[in-house]
């Protein structure tokens, strides 16, 4: 066994050991108010959940929104906080690898449940899940079907809020779907309908609802690095199609996206994904769904829709 390995199997225990400790019947009394405590992984969970608790309950983020998901580590606040959890939103599909490895220490120290958003989705057969492409927080349909179940676990730790959270889910998923029928309505009469993605593919799911085409360089995992030929592919694509946009996810640097512009004369474009935001987008305050509708003012632009 390598000494890295070593390495993290010391860490993993160390952190088991440290939930199991943390995780006492008195702490969350101890931390707060007793309301209940949900602890999410990534921005858009937490912002779906912070629209149905209000001040019932408490929602904390794991990942700050300026980190890179794929690459986070763990630190000793942040078990402290999956220590006081009552319920833990994650997304799945691989997305946090960690949780997978802490799990089982959490479910000793105390009965909290996780909900990963992907598995949930596959366990009602939803139809338009990308095999091997996390990022279904863009699917606005599936967000509505998360919030449905965020609602009744919310309904069985906190019986006495269940009307509040019945209504606020009801406003929740009503703000979800005019967002959704905005996106379906003002991307339906552009003149492109490919989306370049010059990076990751991170839009599949955006893109696929409103009858878009997603090309992207590299596969849904941001580590994959594409190569010289899939590079010249997309550029000779552009030419054939005289396609006028390149986009690129706001948090990364548009180098790639700069290259093609430079070598067919496109113009290119950020697009948000809702997880890593930027300084501006952090100084502002942005909710998740303001990032989604500054997303779809984009497209328009880009694609010519107006």
């Amino acid at each position: 066994m390598s000494g890295h390995s070593i390495f993290n199997l010391i860490r993993i225990f160390t952190a088991s050991i440290l939930i199991t400790t943390l995780a006492g019947p008195s702490l969350l009394l101890a931390a707060g108010t007793g309301r209940p405590v949900l602890v999410t992984t990534i921005f858009p969970l937490t912002e779906l959940a912070r629209g149905l608790v209000g001040q019932r309950a408490e929602v904390r983020q794991i990942i700050p929104p300026s980190a890179e998901i794929h690459h986070f580590q763990l630190t000793p606040s942040d078990l402290k906080l999956l220590a006081e959890a009552d319920l833990v939103i994650a997304v799945g599909g691989g997305l946090e690898p960690w949780l997978v490895r802490l799990e089982k220490s959490l479910r000793k120290a105390k009965s909290a449940r996780t909900l990963r958003f992907i598995d949930y989705l596959h366990s009602v057969n939803y139809q338009a899940l990308r095999p091997d492409d996390p990022h279904v927080w863009l699917d606005f349909e599936a967000d509505r079907m998360l919030v449905d179940r965020l609602v009744e676990e919310l309904c069985s730790l906190d019986p006495e809020g269940e009307a509040y959270y019945r209504e606020r889910g009801r406003v929740l998923r009503s703000e979800l779907s005019a967002l959704d029928t905005r996106f379906r309505q003002e991307l339906g009469p552009c003149n492109g309908k490919e989306i370049i993605i010059a990076g990751h593919q991170a839009f599949a799911y955006l893109a696929t609802r409103y009858g878009l085409v997603p090309v992207s360089l590299s596969g849904p995992h941001p580590e994959a690095q594409p190569g010289a030929r899939r590079l010249q592919e997309i550029i000779q694509l552009i030419r054939e199609k005289r396609i006028r946009a390149v986009f690129y996810e706001s948090s990364e640097p548009p180098a790639y996206a700069s290259t093609i512009a430079q070598e067919t004369g496109a113009r290119f474009f950020s697009l948000s994904a809702g997880v890593n935001l930027t300084r501006d987008q952090l100084r502002e305050k942005k909710s998740f769904l303001e990032l989604m509708v500054g997303n779809l003012q984009i497209l328009k632009t880009a694609l010519g829709c107006e």
